[in-house]
């Protein structure tokens, strides 16, 4: 379904779903802002019943950060150091996504989703194997 013939195709496909669950993760905290319940749990410093701290804060920015380090890379790095970035980071969002507890029915869409995407990355990338053929001066290439 979502199968690429070649590395650049592959790499395109990748950051696209990337991209996807990045604007899922967005429009959901967007949605959520709509919210009074959750403009009154920002002011009073508090979301979920956890302290809002420059830690906390810190830890989410990385996170997100992650999330947009993987749409930029999985097009740019080598097809064998992508799939390895992939690999590692979709398991992570994935737990990110669990720890992150949805607290209504449109947070559980999103969550659901969001992970669904992450899951086709991780299974996309740990069932693409990058061929590997040699060049004129013997070096291995890595194509697909």
């Amino acid at each position: 379904m979502l199968k690429s013939k070649t590395t650049e195709s592959f790499g395109n496909t990748i950051s696209l779903l990337w991209l996807f669950a990045i604007l899922n993760v967005l429009f959901r905290d967007i949605h959520e802002l709509t919210t009074a319940s959750a403009i009154n749990e920002i002011l009073s410093g508090t979301v979920n019943g956890n302290p809002v701290t420059e830690e906390v804060l810190f830890a989410a920015a990385f996170a997100v950060e992650l999330l947009l380090l993987a749409f930029l890379f999985s097009s740019l790095l080598s097809p064998r150091a992508a799939r390895m970035m992939n690999l590692f980071l979709a398991p992570l969002a994935i737990i990110g996504t669990v720890f992150g507890a949805p607290g209504d029915p449109d947070d559980y869409f999103f969550a659901v989703v969001t992970t669904l995407t992450y899951a086709a990355i991780f299974i996309l990338c740990w069932t693409w194997k990058p061929q590997k053929t040699s060049d004129l001066t013997g070096r291995v290439q890595h194509v697909s």
